[in-house]
């Protein structure tokens, strides 16, 4: 995989990752790119790379990123709370919550906001330090195996979390995905905020879900959502959002509300 300058080669196998870099200087030499060998590591079990720690199905944060969040002092105007939250949203993949806990920061920066460091502001500014020190780890995406995403809609925001299985049949999380609804987004029906969420987190996980091997299973605890496009008499809406659905390989199934914990309280929590 390459981004820009920095490349990184993953394989599963030490005979495989042996190929795997001679192919890769094999098409650096023919382009007549070189790398610096004091900057490379190689055959190394764990990784650091675009900020994050990869190696062995997982991913976390590099620690030495997170401690100058961990002691960022707290802001005294916008702009060093733009800083603040450009430095750890980077970071909001890990985070379940991550849009609630820091609603009390972002509404600071809105144009009709005053900066007053509140309370509130300041316990929020606290939580989110505490939320990516606490992050869990995350797992790296298994294209040769079933995605699952768990959505969910409440009247005032949408969530979800996409996570797979595990050899050893654990399920686990690769990424989370909330977002507040607008005051147009809040007067949609309860199907249209249940089908609004489902298409926005497979939008937003896009670069995992397409194309898949497998169909991808949304679960979610709205039954109508299991026959959206079987749905007679849909609003324009509806229409346009199960036309969209069809880029996607999916199949939806109902679970039961108490079993779609972490995606009901992502949307519940605004």
């Amino acid at each position: 995989m390459l981004y820009i300058d920095d490349l990184i080669v993953c394989s599963d196998s030490w005979e495989q990752h042996l190929t795997h870099l001679y192919d890769t200087f094999d098409r650096l030499s023919q382009s007549n790119l070189t790398v610096n060998l004091g900057k490379s590591e190689f055959c190394q079990a764990t990784v650091d790379y675009l900020g994050h720690t990869v190696g062995q199905g997982q991913v976390k944060p590099i620690m030495a990123k997170v401690e100058p969040i961990s002691k960022f002092p707290p802001p005294t105007n916008k702009k060093q709370l733009m800083r603040y939250l450009g430095m750890i949203g980077f970071f909001r993949k890990f985070c379940s919550n991550f849009a609630t806990v820091v609603q009390p920061l972002t509404h600071l920066l809105r144009k009709d906001s005053k900066f007053i460091w509140s309370e509130n502001c300041q316990n929020a500014f606290e939580n989110s330090k505490s939320l990516l020190i606490n992050s869990p780890v995350l797992i790296t995406p298994d294209f040769e195996k079933q995605f699952k995403l768990a959505v969910d809609a409440s009247d005032v925001g949408i969530g979800a979390v996409l996570y797979q299985e595990t050899d050893d049949n654990v399920e686990k999380p690769i990424s989370y995905f909330s977002k507040k609804l607008d005051k147009h987004q809040k007067n949609y029906s309860t199907i249209e905020k249940e089908c609004f969420a489902m298409l926005s987190a497979l939008q937003h996980f896009d670069v995992y879900l397409n194309p898949t091997v497998y169909p991808i299973l949304v679960c979610t605890d709205h039954n109508p959502l299991t026959f959206i496009h079987k749905m007679r008499n849909k609003n324009q809406r509806l229409t346009r959002w199960s036309l969209l659905l069809q880029e996607y390989d999916v199949i939806v199934k109902h679970i039961k509300g108490k079993d779609n914990v972490i995606a009901d309280a992502l949307s519940r929590a605004y």
